[in-house]
């Protein structure tokens, strides 16, 4: 009885480490979404301050961080669901070892929908990074000169792309 327990334990190890990991990626992309959703009501304020119907450079960065939050929340879908299939795969583990019954194949389900779940949602996260760095690149486009007469450099979010 003690072995069946030790070999049920060592199955779920994995499985169990993979959901923490995954933890730890939703907790990453909750922060960047909860601060692309604050930024957003920051420039809707802005713009109601300003009273113009039309405000293109802030119109634009909305538009920018409300494709980013969408993509975010992608992101976390997948991720949700790989935790889910993870936690599966731990009881399909347990399952099988205190049934005695021989359930790899739907293990091995488990294991790569989670897996592919989490390199989904890291391409949706990638991507996310990808526009970020692009909307960071069009803001120090728009700063102010230096010195009189003398520009920045120009032209950043045309190298990032």
């Amino acid at each position: 009885m003690i072995s069946q327990f030790n070999s049920v334990l060592a199955t779920a190890l994995t499985p169990i480490t993979l959901i923490s990991g995954v933890g730890l990626l939703m907790l990453c992309m909750t922060n960047r979404y909860n601060h692309a959703t604050d930024r957003i009501r920051q420039l809707i304020k802005k713009r109601e301050e300003t009273g113009l119907a039309i405000e293109p450079d802030i119109d634009a960065e909305i538009r920018l961080i409300f494709h980013r939050a969408s993509l975010l929340r992608r992101a976390m879908l997948c991720v949700a669901l790989s935790a889910t299939f993870s936690g599966l795969l731990v009881a399909t583990n347990a399952l099988a070892s205190f049934m005695d019954v021989n359930l790899v194949l739907i293990d091995a389900i488990w294991l790569v929908l989670a897996i592919a779940l989490i390199v989904i949602s890291t391409a949706f996260f990638s991507m996310e990074i990808n526009i970020s760095l692009r909307a960071l690149a069009l803001t120090v486009d728009h700063l102010p000169t230096t010195e009189p007469g003398k520009p920045l450099p120009s032209g950043l979010s045309d190298k990032i792309k």
